[in-house]
């Protein structure tokens, strides 16, 4: 892959590709933490959400259709042909970021869409900063608009940290409640309780297989904790939600965003941007040593 970025330390080091602002590796003790991308083909084929940052409406949008004042938005439905999952083929992970600035630590870029764009309002600015601290990545986002739209961005890597895949991680959730979905893994619109379902991991577990779901986040911080056999990965956030998916063999999907479908679940923390407001939101990846 051509334009590939680095920055980092003598502790912590990570590659970024400009193709959806990527994270495709982050290398700590030696190994690295990420089911990254080897090549393009990989990158628009089958890692296409890898690393990349989804969005501007990340996780599932019902039916491919919603509404702002009364005024109707069709998006691409790439899911089942049924719903929109990260905004479409077109989303901003298959889009090429600039880079606005870049030292030894630290990497910004940014992204223009225009209006209509996945079938979404308003000409937006997107920003994504990629800054390592220590044995720290933080990772901040910022978006503008010029007319009341929809922003939900997130960072999709699938975590490995000692290189086997899912096997061997256990996970710990400052989660007292998650969102339930239907069979299309669209929200019921119920906040439930964890208790007593596969869902409560506020003790340290190996997690079920079946979990592609929202956890509602309690503001302790870490939010998120995984473990593997020697190292362990904290992660702290401002998103009001994580979602976890367990379903690949080759590592668990951590993203912290609003809760998915939101635009049809006025009960749902809003992702509503309106112009000369700011969306921001920031999250900081912790490795160590076990």
């Amino acid at each position: 892959m051509s334009n590939v970025l680095k920055i980092g330390n003598d502790v912590l080091q990570a590659e970024v590709w400009p193709l959806g602002a990527r994270l495709n590796q982050l290398r700590f003790a030696g190994s690295d933490m990420l089911d990254g991308s080897l090549n393009l083909d990989d990158a628009t084929g089958p890692k296409r959400f890898n690393g990349a940052v989804v969005g501007p409406v990340a996780n599932r949008i019902a039916a491919g259709a919603a509404e702002i004042d009364g005024r109707a938005f069709s998006f691409e439905k790439n899911e089942g042909c049924i719903t929109t999952l990260h905004s479409g083929t077109d989303g901003v992970h298959a889009c090429i970021w600039t880079v606005e600035a870049a030292d030894e630590t630290f990497l910004s870029l940014s992204l223009d869409l225009k209006d209509g764009h996945g079938g979404f309002p308003g000409n937006r600015s997107l920003l994504v900063n990629y800054e390592i601290i220590g044995a720290a990545l933080r990772v901040s986002f910022e978006a503008e608009t010029d007319t009341a739209t929809w922003i939900n961005l997130a960072l999709h890597p699938f975590w490995t940290l000692d290189g086997n895949g899912r096997e061997g991680l256990d996970i710990h959730i400052n989660s007292t409640e998650y969102t339930p979905i239907d069979e299309r893994k669209i929200p019921t619109g119920e906040i439930a309780d964890v208790s007593g379902t596969i869902f409560d991991l506020r003790t340290p577990a190996a997690p079920s297989t079946e979990i592609d779901h929202n956890f509602v986040l309690t503001g302790t911080q870490p939010a998120v904790t995984l473990m593997g056999p020697t190292l362990r990965l904290d992660i702290e956030t401002d998103a009001p939600g994580v979602q976890i998916f367990t379903g690949r063999p080759t590592g668990i999907a951590i993203e912290p965003q609003h809760f998915p479908d939101t635009p049809h679940h006025p009960n749902f923390p809003s992702i509503l941007l309106t112009p000369g407001d700011t969306y921001r939101q920031v999250s900081t990846y912790r490795l160590y040593r076990r």
